[in-house]
């Protein structure tokens, strides 16, 4: 044993032949055999649907809550105290019934101011026309003078002078003509000027009673008497609880086949009504992309804030092409389905329409009798190979 350890110490290349040769026969001996197969993975099994025709009919079930069709939130028009409120929550009004009274004093006095202003317009109007009549005579006699005295200067029976002056005192008549003309000209300007003023003053004394707009209910009084008001200040709710309504989220694809006037099935308290649509919002809510829908019933039906159920019915669609909502892919804003053709997936692009419940309209891209999958497509590709199995139609 020293003898070989000896041996393979002054021969190192040896060494490196007799381990090279150790670790080959290793090697052979731990190898596979030549007959071991390599696993071959199944095919994708999948599920198939035939495409169709049947009739859709669209029934759309939502919940809203009851509120009045009418609701005014009344503002004083003027700066004023509150001297009486006349009204409470809950009190039934009638048009024009005075709501709330207000210190008048002050807006008395600036009707009085204006309407003494118009007097003396209207006084001053008179005056000028008289004037200006007299004006004009006065002009003419002056003109008169200066040509008599034009006259008796060319015959020397006066002089210069006394022609100048003549003509100085003309002309003075003639400004104060046309100063008169000019007043009674603009006399119906500062006429409607005074009328304007006197007008809006009445008009402030007038709102110095607040008065409701239209008959219903007073829900909500802001003020107390003694209080001081300012204009566009809220003091008073008024609702029409005698009218109700209410509002609906519905989808693009239902909303735009709905009309105004369009009934509507509602149940309250376990009891049906028929109502209608009043209302559709044309641009969709910018977050929910829905459209608002409002739906309103016959008088003295509900209360407000009473929830309801609504369930709207259109018009069937006759004969549409239909596939299951879970064959769509989406992507992209588009959507597309599998169908299959001779063993192989073929990724088609299709246009949808309405869906109602698992059923899906396809207005374009797919035609009656042809095949796709029903469920988990998104993991399939195109051109993908797989084993059907089942074929189904959908009724």
């Amino acid at each position: 044993m020293n003898l070989n350890k000896h041996f393979y110490r002054q021969h190192p290349v040896i060494s490196v032949i007799v381990a090279t040769v150790l670790l080959l026969l290793l090697l052979k001996i731990t190898a596979p055999g030549k007959s071991s197969d390599m696993k071959v993975l199944p095919q994708t099994r999948v599920q198939l649907f035939t495409v169709v025709q049947k009739d859709i009919t669209v029934k759309e079930t939502l919940m809203g809550r009851l509120k009045p069709s009418r609701n005014s939130l009344l503002h004083a028009e003027v700066s004023a105290q509150v001297i009486k409120r006349l009204i409470e929550p809950g009190d039934l009004v009638q048009k024009d019934q005075v709501l709330l009274q207000l210190d008048a004093r002050d807006y008395k006095n600036q009707v009085d101011n204006a309407r003494a202003q118009l007097q003396i317009e209207q006084a001053g109007v008179l005056r000028d026309q008289q004037l200006f009549k007299l004006a004009q005579k006065n002009r003419e006699l002056q003109q008169k003078e200066v040509r008599r005295q034009q006259r008796l200067l060319k015959k020397s029976l006066t002089s210069v002078v006394k022609l100048d002056s003549t003509r100085q005192r003309l002309a003075q008549l003639q400004v104060d003509e046309a100063r008169l003309d000019f007043s009674v000209k603009s006399s119906a300007a500062r006429l409607a000027s005074k009328r304007s003023l006197l007008e809006r003053a009445e008009r402030n004394l007038e709102h110095c009673q607040l008065k409701s707009p239209w008959a219903g209910k007073v829900n909500r009084v802001q003020v107390q008497a003694g209080d001081y008001v300012t204009p566009a200040q809220f003091v008073v709710e008024l609702v029409d609880d005698q009218h109700l309504e209410f509002s609906l989220s519905i989808r693009g694809e239902v909303a735009h086949r709905m009309s105004l006037g369009l009934p509507v099935t509602v149940i309250l308290d376990g009891k049906k009504v028929s109502g209608r649509i009043i209302a559709i919002q044309t641009d969709p809510d910018r977050e929910t992309f829905t459209h608002e829908v409002r739906v309103s019933l016959p008088v003295g039906t509900g209360f407000a804030g009473q929830m309801v159920k609504a369930e709207i019915q259109l018009p069937t669609l006759p004969r549409m092409l239909v596939i299951p909502a879970t064959a769509l892919i989406y992507e992209d804003g588009k959507r597309f389905v599998m169908r299959f053709s001779n063993g192989k997936l073929n990724r088609i692009e299709v246009e949808t329409g309405v869906r109602v419940g698992n059923d899906q309209v396809i207005l374009k891209g797919l035609s009656v009798g042809e095949k796709i999958v029903m469920r988990d497509v998104a993991s399939l590709s195109d051109g993908q190979n797989v084993k059907v199995t089942e074929a189904k139609r959908l009724d």
